[in-house]
């Protein structure tokens, strides 16, 4: 429980502004891009000779195929299209990019068409491609065929929801984590006027005076990259920057930032635009990028990558996607939970169309990430997923997003569905609506028996979708009261024996918790910090392992696994009592103090003990405020020694190896 675009095509060279290091970006007769620090010989603009567009496909040494074709005259956009033996079609739409991103571990061979868009909507294909998958990356598909996931720890994690404060900093396009946009004019910055946006949140047209505004990686600090951001975007009109960022240079359809980070971040405004030609497709990328076969490591220039090339996060922003520092530090986990990156609680999603797409203006919408970036985060970090469905989804929906993730999602890895998230918590509209719904059966049922049977049925299509072993249907509960596992647990069964649950997990969020309200807050605000923690070791934590092997004797009953969705500590004030500074000061200190590492493992190895298999900890990365602590992380790129809770969890890791039969699809 918490409260809570493309380089213009007639340049054979040109200058990369977006990096602190001089990079020259040069354009052979084919488009293809290469970098070097070494200035050319000759910058006269080159008009390009087109001939035919090779696509080729590139092994990135982890089952990702990174897939390059040349730009092409009168193209608006790309996409490719996939075909393989054993998994559906695949449609990868590039935008305005001449790269994608694709994952080997699905079958052992692929064929690849490059499709060209035209402004009017008329596609041609322009090229082809086969690709085998590597043997390292098949065998590990058939190693792990027919078997429950196969962790490599016995960690996993939440992710912070995606907004424009998050100091997650999960993308390189910087504009994906911005706000929605707010209309303002020459004297309100939020004078409430409607705005009028194409269906991907780009603004089509402005009033008399309105302005669009919206802000990114505000609130966070200094915790962000310095450096020359590069903007790209199609259309005609008038941006303005301010905050944290100012303008270098600019011409049409780019822009060079020099953004000096504080906490103040970086604004964008469009203050006219051309209806007939709206600005949109706007990208925000970080200085800098990746050495190709390394997307966990942040270099400045082509000169940190050797014999590699240099791929630029500008260039190649929709295949990399993510900021390598914030992969770099979910290594580790064996399993990424994506609750909030989803916006699960209290979501308005009902049918498949209203899925954020992947040309949103943000993916901090309120529908919540892609599906395709949840995924490809998962390919990437090699970790199994875990999904939460909306609550109001229809049956479309889920099969679709079944259907999405057999297509995109390496083929060695499992994956966790859950129906909705914490249905059971009255502070939650999902709980309501499972309340009236169950109202609705024949006969009549209660909110936690019909939120046992959407579980059964949301996991039965996901196993029938991508196979019975490689899904884990989870239930979740209370973690201080079994009775709201149990008892939709035993409806499932009264309705069909114990062979016919479908459940293969009870789920529960065993935090140390402290939640003083008003009138309890004095009592914590007398001790001295040490008598805190020493009240949290005495009191709170033995309770919290008891309730865990409460849970453990439960799951046992039924032939299930007990694993976590949340955990971690829980210290925050209720009703009010949050905003009693002296409570406040309390908290931070004990999550800032580095005994809680201490405190952390010695908790972890209470989970242990009680029978409790997969941990996934609440959360990676979020700043503390007075309505939680939660994250391992303040900042993204703090270091491990400054972050005892984060060094912990990876110490625990480490010395822990996954200690449940793995090999069985029951406990």
């Amino acid at each position: 429980m918490r409260f809570l675009n493309k380089i213009p095509a007639l340049l054979l060279i040109t200058v990369c502004a977006f990096a602190q290091a001089a990079v020259y970006r040069t354009v052979d007769k084919n488009g293809v891009v290469s970098y070097s620090d070494v200035p050319p010989a000759a910058t006269n603009p080159v008009k390009l000779a087109y001939s035919a567009a090779p696509l080729t496909a590139r092994n990135q040494g982890n089952g990702e195929i990174l897939l390059e074709w040349p730009f092409q005259p009168n193209a608006v956009s790309y996409r490719i299209e996939r075909t393989a033996v054993g998994v559906p079609v695949l449609s990868l739409e590039a935008g305005g990019h001449n790269n994608a991103m694709d994952y080997a571990g699905l079958a052992g061979s692929y064929k690849y068409r490059l499709l060209a868009r035209a402004a009017d909507g008329t596609e041609r294909v322009v090229s082809s491609a086969s690709y085998t998958t590597p043997e390292t990356v098949r065998a590990a598909v058939t190693a792990a065929s027919g078997l429950p996931p196969q962790l490599r720890s016995a960690m996993g994690t939440n992710l912070e929801g995606v907004s424009s404060w998050t100091p997650e900093i999960p993308f390189v396009d910087v504009m994906k984590s911005s706000g929605v946009w707010i209309s303002g004019d020459a004297t309100k910055w939020d004078n409430e006027q409607p705005l009028n946006l194409d269906a991907n949140g780009w603004v089509r047209s402005l009033a008399p005076g309105q302005i669009a505004k919206k802000l990114m990686l505000r609130d966070i600090g200094v915790n962000y990259p310095a450096g020359q951001y590069l903007v790209r975007y199609k259309g005609e009109g008038t941006l303005k920057f301010q905050f944290a960022a100012s303008v270098v240079s600019q011409k049409p359809g780019e822009v060079v930032l020099q953004v000096t980070p504080d906490s103040s971040g970086i604004y964008i405004a469009i203050e006219t635009t051309n209806p007939a030609n709206y600005l949109r497709d706007i990208q925000i990328t970080m200085p800098g990028g990746v050495c190709e076969g390394d997307m966990f490591k942040h270099v400045a220039s082509v000169s940190e990558c050797g014999t590699r090339r240099f791929l630029a996060f500008a260039d190649y922003s929709r295949s990399i996607l993510f900021y390598p520092v914030f992969a770099e530090r979910l290594r580790s986990y064996s399993v990424l939970r994506f609750m909030d990156w989803s916006t699960t609680n209290g979501s308005k999603v009902t049918n498949w169309l209203q899925r954020t797409p992947m040309a949103a203006s943000t993916w901090g919408a309120v529908n919540g990430v892609p599906i395709e970036v949840m995924i490809a985060l998962a390919n990437r970090m090699g970790a199994h997923p875990w999904f939460t469905m909306p609550h109001q989804a229809d049956e479309t929906y889920i099969k679709n997003f079944a259907q999405t993730v057999k297509a995109r999602l390496n083929a060695s890895l499992g994956v966790y569905v859950e129906y909705s998230n914490e249905v059971w918590n009255a502070m939650f509209p999902q709980y309501n609506y499972a309340l009236e719904q169950g109202k609705l059966q024949s006969p009549v049922i209660d909110n936690m028996q019909f939120y046992a049977l959407r579980s059964q049925a949301t996991g039965k299509i996901f196993k029938d979708a991508l196979t019975a072993p490689r899904v884990v249907a989870v239930l979740s509960g209370q973690a201080v009261n079994p009775w709201t596992a149990t008892w939709g647990m035993d409806y499932l069964k009264t309705r069909g024996g114990t062979a016919s649950v479908g459940i293969d997990a009870i789920a529960i969020a065993p935090y140390f918790a402290v939640m003083p309200d008003p009138q309890e807050a004095a009592q914590y605000t007398a001790m001295t910090l040490t008598e805190f923690y020493e009240h949290v070791r005495t009191k709170i934590m033995p309770a919290t392992v008891t309730d865990s092997a409460k849970y453990r004797t439960a799951a046992n009953s039924y032939g299930v696994h007990l694993i976590s969705y949340e955990g971690g500590q829980h210290m925050v004030g209720v009703l009010g009592a949050q905003n009693d500074n002296l409570l406040s000061a309390l908290f931070d200190a004990f999550n800032r103090d580095p005994r809680i590492k201490e405190m952390y493992t010695s908790y972890l190895n209470g989970w242990k003990q009680a029978g409790g298999e997969l941990f996934v900890h609440f959360n990676d990365v979020s700043t503390p405020t007075k309505w939680g602590r939660w994250g391992a992380l303040d900042y993204v790129s703090q270091p491990q020694a400054a972050a005892p809770k984060f060094d912990a969890l990876q110490n625990f890791i480490q010395q822990n190896p996954v200690w449940w039969n793995q090999k069985t699809l029951t406990p």
